[in-house]
């Protein structure tokens, strides 16, 4: 009975105290790209049925009613946007941020919550870098112009279709005046 006891003590120690939220992880990554210095907003949009037929019909990815988008300012000017989202890995979803400047070129993508016992070097700067400049017309195809991690091919597939979705959702947002 007492290793039980203190088994159970040491698991209750080990619990984190405070987990930080999905919001504060997605302003993190915007300060570490746009600068620890710009003002933040977060922006709750209601995404026009033409602009999900449209980013559907030209990412092949379904697209919810609502985004979040977090922006970037300084001096009152927009320098950056990121888009919040969430792609199925294996069995779990994966919640990521895709980064933006104002003419829709990524400047990166963020994994914020990984929730996968596996496939977890899809958060690696070696495997986000390659995702930097590319644009709603780039490819963005695992295989082609996106290297595939081996043990984590479902996570690479699910984040690289997830932010050519994105990218896409993004030059929408923006031909309809909506960013």
């Amino acid at each position: 009975m007492r290793c039980l006891t203190l088994l159970v003590v040491s698991i209750l120690y080990a619990a984190p105290v405070a987990a930080q939220s999905i919001s504060q992880k997605a302003e993190g990554a915007m300060r570490r790209v746009f600068g620890a210095e710009c003002e933040q907003r977060v922006v709750k949009l209601d995404i026009p049925t033409e602009v999900i037929e449209h980013v559907q019909k030209r990412s092949g990815e379904a697209v919810g009613t609502k985004a979040i988008v977090h922006e970037s300012l300084k001096n009152g000017n927009i320098i950056g946007y990121g888009i919040v989202d969430d792609v199925r890995g294996k069995a779990q979803p994966i919640t990521y941020i895709t980064l933006f400047k104002p003419d829709g070129e990524i400047v990166d993508v963020e994994v914020l919550v990984y929730r996968e016992p596996y496939g977890g070097e899809i958060q690696y700067e070696s495997f986000r870098k390659q995702f930097r400049g590319k644009r709603s017309t780039s490819k963005l195809h695992v295989g082609s112009d996106i290297q595939n991690i081996a043990g984590a091919t479902i996570s690479s597939k699910a984040i690289t279709t997830g932010a050519k979705k994105i990218a896409v959702l993004f030059d929408e947002l923006l031909k309809e005046k909506k960013l």
